[in-house]
């Protein structure tokens, strides 16, 4: 439990923290900005399975498939557009945010804002 409280707080701190070198091409930058969301992706799908694992589980297993399905469909949508992905990942988002119940919203919260901060900021 102790490393589901403290993963959002280091994940921020690292989110804040990269930014793309400025020799990159475009399509570098594109690719380094794909992979910021995807480490995020997987922070919020590692949290998901950690939340089921615990005894007893904080999540049920449902859930955590969900968030696990999502997470394999959004890392595809990313590696198969190189642009334009952004939206895509986005509204899947949201939408699985939104079909949560309120226990588990609350505990998965601090993941999806943390992947959320980062695809506003790949936007710019």
């Amino acid at each position: 439990m102790r490393r589901l409280t403290l993963l959002p707080i280091l994940a921020v701190l690292w989110a804040g923290c990269a930014t793309p070198p400025p020799n990159l091409t475009p399509e570098a930058t594109q690719a380094f900005k794909a992979t910021r969301v995807v480490k995020a992706l997987d922070i919020l799908r590692d949290a998901a399975i950690d939340a089921n694992a615990q005894t007893p589980p904080l999540m049920p297993e449902a859930t955590t498939r969900r968030v696990v399905l999502y997470h394999q469909s959004s890392v595809k949508i990313i590696q198969a557009t190189a642009e334009g992905w952004v939206p895509a990942v986005l509204a899947g988002l949201t939408e699985l945010e939104v079909n949560l119940p309120p226990s588990e919203r609350s505990l998965l919260g601090p993941y999806i804002a943390l992947v959320k901060t980062i695809l506003s900021e790949v936007t710019r």
